[in-house]
C-alpha cells in the first residue's frame, strides 16, 4: 500500500472544516445554497401520523429521509443537511454527492458527513487518495441489505477504510477521524441512490 503522509491530513470537504465556526447561513454560503428550510418546525398530527402510516411501508429511516429529500437544502439547531444538488470530480459527469453538517451550541462544526452512490464508489475513493492520502485500514464484513418493502434480502460485501492519520484543522489544530464505507445501513434506500456509500469526517474531542 502507498502510504501519502509527508503532508498533514485535512479534515475538510470543499474548504469547510471541522473544527471551524460558521452559522448555519455561513454553511450553506459555502455551498452555494441561498435558500433553505428550517427542519426546526415542528410537525402537525396530520403530517405525524402521515410519516408512521409511510413507515410501516419503507422504515423509518426511509420514511425520514423521504421527507428530507422532498424538503430539500434545511437546517435545524445543530445541523445542516443538502440532500442533493453538490458534485465532486471533474470531466462530463460529475458525482452527485448528499452532505449533512453537525455543531455544538458554539456553532463548531463536529461532523461532515457525505453519501454518494456505491457505484461511484471506486471513483470517489481516487479522489479521497487525492486530498487524504492512500493510507487507509481496511476491514471487510458481509452484511445483509434488506428491501424492506418486499423483505427480500441480498448478502453484501460492505468495506470499510479508517485512515490512519487523524486529521487536522490547521486553523484550530483540532483533530479527526475519516472513515468511508462501501455502503450506510441495511434497509434499501428509497431515495437516490438505492445503495449509498459515506465518508465520515469526525472531530476528536476533547471534553474527557
Amino acid at each position: 500500500m502507498l502510504n501519502v503522509a509527508s503532508a498533514a491530513t485535512p479534515c475538510d470537504f470543499k474548504g469547510l472544516s471541522v473544527g471551524d465556526r460558521a452559522t448555519p447561513q455561513q454553511i450553506m454560503q459555502r455551498f452555494g445554497v441561498t435558500k433553505y428550510a428550517d427542519s426546526d418546525t415542528p410537525l402537525t398530527p396530520d403530517q405525524l401520523k402521515a410519516r408512521l402510516e409511510r413507515a410501516k411501508e419503507v422504515s423509518l429511516i426511509n420514511a425520514l429521509e423521504e421527507e428530507e429529500w422532498k424538503q430539500g437544502p434545511a437546517c435545524d439547531k445543530t445541523s445542516c443537511r443538502i440532500p442533493y444538488g453538490i458534485t465532486v470530480g471533474e470531466g462530463p459527469f460529475p458525482i452527485n454527492v448528499g452532505v449533512f453538517i453537525a455543531f455544538d451550541k458554539t456553532e463548531k462544526i463536529t461532523a461532515i458527513d457525505l453519501s454518494y452512490s456505491k457505484s461511484d464508489w471506486d471513483d470517489v475513493l481516487q479522489l479521497l487518495n487525492t486530498k487524504y492520502g492512500n493510507n487507509w485500514r481496511k476491514d471487510e464484513t458481509e452484511e445483509v441489505t434488506t428491501d424492506y418493502k418486499n423483505k427480500k434480502s441480498e448478502l453484501d460485501t460492505v468495506t470499510v477504510l479508517t485512515h490512519r492519520n487523524l486529521g487536522t484543522n490547521p486553523k484550530t489544530g483540532d483533530k479527526c477521524s475519516i472513515i468511508a464505507m462501501s455502503r450506510d445501513v441495511v434497509f434499501l434506500h428509497t431515495t437516490p441512490p438505492a445503495y449509498k456509500a459515506v465518508l465520515e469526517i469526525r472531530i476528536i474531542s476533547k471534553n474527557f
